[in-house]
């Protein structure tokens, strides 16, 4: 796979220090995107920031602790597509900004997906790692809401049921971003024809 697109780069704070923390969510994120979790080394990141392992332990004292911050981001960037433009918009036009910022993260960055493929197969492999199964729930409540409200302002099919509709949703979403590295329009496609099918006339 190649090197994904967004590297581990220099993050400033306000005032003009370099945010070593940060800097170090990115280049783990960019590892566990390259590479997969089994190539995530905590040497591997201190290098790419230009800092010791030591140091590098005293932002985060353990691996698990890293990759709750890589988690913590990747969840931060998808969670910008829940925000609609306008709090006045109709509920298909909420979900379709949502869909569509989500297809566009798949087209821009794909690296986003593949770490939160890797996350998800961790989090499988060790349910105790349950890093994603809150950031899920409160997704998946917020579609269903969205969904029940276009409903009862008859948007929707009445007899749309939207809790099961929220997780076709977030199935689609997750299976396209499979696609985001290889084939990320064929990910664009998949959500625009859900749309078309759920904004059909009932």
């Amino acid at each position: 796979m190649d090197e994904p697109q967004a590297a581990a780069r220099l993050v400033y704070h306000r005032e003009g220090k370099p945010d070593r923390r940060q800097e170090l969510i990115l280049a783990a994120y960019n590892l566990i995107a390259q590479r997969g979790f089994e190539g995530l080394r905590v040497r591997a990141v201190a290098a790419q920031v230009g800092i010791n392992g030591a140091t590098l332990h005293h932002y985060f004292p353990t691996k698990e602790d890293l990759i709750q911050a890589v988690v913590d981001y990747v969840v931060a960037r998808l969670s910008a597509a829940e925000a609609g433009p306008d709090l006045h918009a109709s509920p298909p036009e909420l979900l379709h900004y949502q869909l569509k910022h989500l297809a566009q993260l798949m087209q821009n960055e794909p690296q986003l997906f593949v770490a939160l493929v890797e996350i998800n197969l961790r989090q499988q492999r060790n349910p105790a790692a349950n890093f994603l199964a809150r950031r899920e729930k409160d997704w998946h409540t917020h579609l269903t809401n969205l969904l029940q409200t276009g409903i009862e302002q008859k948007y929707w099919a009445q007899n749309l049921d939207p809790t099961a509709t929220a997780s076709v949703i977030i199935a689609l979403v997750e299976g396209a971003g499979q696609w985001a590295i290889t084939d990320p329009g064929r990910g664009e496609q998949v959500l625009a024809q859900f749309e078309k099918w759920l904004l059909a006339p009932p």
